[in-house]
């Protein structure tokens, strides 16, 4: 056999020096068991794939509170800059989503589906940038076992079926991360523009950013000083002046510090904060949800505290440097963003935890790839498991009741008719149902409820004299048409007075009939619905 060199009998077992055409059994076994082992993994990631797509545009429920300030944010960037400005001081946000998004609803309209679907189509971006990412650190295998993480998100994909700005920032949190990689890699000048450009777009979708946008530019100017040389200190460069395009904005966010700030809810101990996040994570409420959380904590731990040995994974802090690094941006981000939350008495909640999402991936799909043998592709298989059905659980339920309470509405209702809603946070869900049907009316203000004005907001409802709104509303109710007020009680700055409200109007116009009773187990904002006789 002259094209073989080296044959050399050994038991049952033959090899070749040069060309390793003969095997041992076990080794050949050893081969199919791992190929068999990927064909599995790569078959339970094309079912979150595609599960995972078809989910991120699933929803039609009612657009709640904040989805529907967004889309009326979006229509006023629509008619100006200017407008949305105003707007926006009043509301408390930085401004490029809303822009983003008034140049998709002029392409596709601006009903719930097609306001909600540039969400949507970003959750789906999101997928091959987040397999673009684990491939700069991982294997093939890892990068599927990433996507996979990814794709089944339970938190992710409700982000990705909402009119808000969460999946934006994934976005643009994991092109972030390719641009710094690859600024490191090669710190030339079009490497460190896209990571200004990064920067820039983050801080104008969400005031979070500048934890985020903080951790890093201090950690590459820490870096720097401890021998990452150069390349640091032009990165951290970059991120300056990716800050100094806020500059236009700092006079609107100035304003907005000094009369919006979260007055719908007060700071929350540390404790509640991480309850929150792993909530969010687990995508909601529910015994589902928890074991997504359950899960895919066991999975970062795994991937963060263990470290390769000659033997295999031991404990320890990981040796892999990109995932310490990515790891420790996550958890500075949040405990930084908790930090002051909690200084300055300003609301938290789990949506943050977009900000650490990257890093729970990455090190949950580095825990997945720990695992021996089969461990991944029934870990993975298990995490999809309950995340579709978690996601099913919280995407069948609507968020807000308002959508059945103004079908009670419609069911009974004549032109003329006029519809109340106190606080002025249930109106926004129902002027986007109502408005061209019913007139619409907020407590306390009495404009016609499309979003809220955030300005003041504690100071302002503090000093409400409930009759003298009462009074304002039978103003503004024709003869003779019937007043329905849809209202709850419990919400932050207003007490009791939706409950006032109800009965100075009682007062006025006659004891009313309630037509729906608000459900809290069901509804995250519920909401009764009592309907007054007409003004005589």
């Amino acid at each position: 056999m002259r094209g073989v060199v080296g044959l050399r009998p050994h038991g049952d077992r033959v090899r070749t020096e040069r060309t390793g055409l003969f095997r041992s059994p076990k080794v050949r076994s050893s081969a199919v068991e791992e190929a068999r082992h990927k064909h599995l993994i790569t078959a339970v990631v094309v079912v979150s794939v595609v599960g995972g797509i078809l989910l991120r545009f699933l929803p039609a429920s009612p657009m709640w509170l904040d989805e529907a300030i967004s889309a009326s944010l979006a229509e006023e960037a629509g008619l100006g800059w200017s407008q949305l400005v105003e707007a926006l001081r009043h509301d408390g946000h930085p401004p490029l989503y809303y822009v983003l998004l008034a140049l998709w609803t002029s392409l596709l309209g601006e009903g719930d589906v097609a306001v909600r679907a540039f969400s949507g189509v970003l959750g789906v971006v999101s997928l091959p940038l987040v397999w673009l990412v684990a491939r700069r650190h991982l294997d093939r295998t890892g990068a599927w076992l990433v996507l996979g993480v990814m794709a089944s998100s339970p938190f992710a994909i409700r982000y990705s079926t909402e009119a808000r700005m969460y999946l934006l920032i994934l976005v643009l949190l994991l092109l972030g991360h390719l641009a710094v990689v690859r600024a490191w890699d090669s710190p030339s000048l079009g490497r460190l523009a896209a990571v200004s450009a990064v920067v820039a777009a983050l801080l104008l979708t969400h005031y979070w950013s500048f934890f985020i946008v903080a951790v890093v530019g201090i950690g590459l100017l820490g870096g720097g000083r401890r021998g990452g040389g150069e390349r640091a200190f032009r990165l951290a460069g970059a991120v300056a002046a990716g800050c100094m395009a806020f500059i236009p904005w700092l006079p609107v966010f100035l304003d907005q510090l000094a009369h919006t700030g979260t007055p719908w809810s007060p700071a929350p101990r540390p404790t509640v904060v991480a309850a929150l996040t792993l909530e969010a994570y687990g995508g909601g409420r529910g015994s589902e949800a928890l074991l997504v959380a359950v899960v895919l904590s066991v999975l970062v731990v795994l991937g963060v505290g263990t470290r390769t040995s000659g033997s295999g994974a031991v404990l320890g802090c990981t040796d892999l440097g990109w995932l310490r690094v990515s790891a420790g941006i996550g958890l500075a981000t949040m405990l930084l963003g908790a930090a002051v939350s909690l200084a300055t008495d300003t609301a938290f909640q789990g949506r943050y935890g977009m900000f650490a999402l990257v890093p729970v991936v990455l090190a949950a799909g580095m825990g997945l790839r720990r695992l021996p043998g089969g461990g991944a592709v029934v870990a993975l298989a298990l995490l999809v498991l309950l995340s579709g059905v978690s996601v099913v659980r919280e995407l069948s339920r609507d968020r807000t009741q308002v959508g059945v309470v103004v079908a009670a509405i419609l069911d009974d209702a004549a032109t003329g008719d006029l519809a109340v809603f106190c606080p002025d946070q249930l109106a926004p869900a129902g002027h986007r149902l109502l408005a061209g049907r019913l007139t619409t009316l907020s407590y306390p203000m009495l404009d016609d409820g499309r979003r809220v004005d955030w300005a003041n907001y504690a100071q302002r409802n503090a000093a409400i004299d409930v009759a003298a709104v009462a009074d304002g509303i039978l103003q503004q109710a024709d003869a003779g048409s019937v007043v329905w007020l849809v209202w709850m009680d419990g919400y932050e700055t207003f007490d009791a007075q939706c409950g006032e409200l109800r009965l100075e109007l009682a007062d006025r116009l006659g004891r009313p009939t309630k037509v729906v009773r608000a459900d809290g187990d069901a509804f995250d904002d519920a909401a009764n619905l009592s309907r007054f006789p007409g003004r005589p």
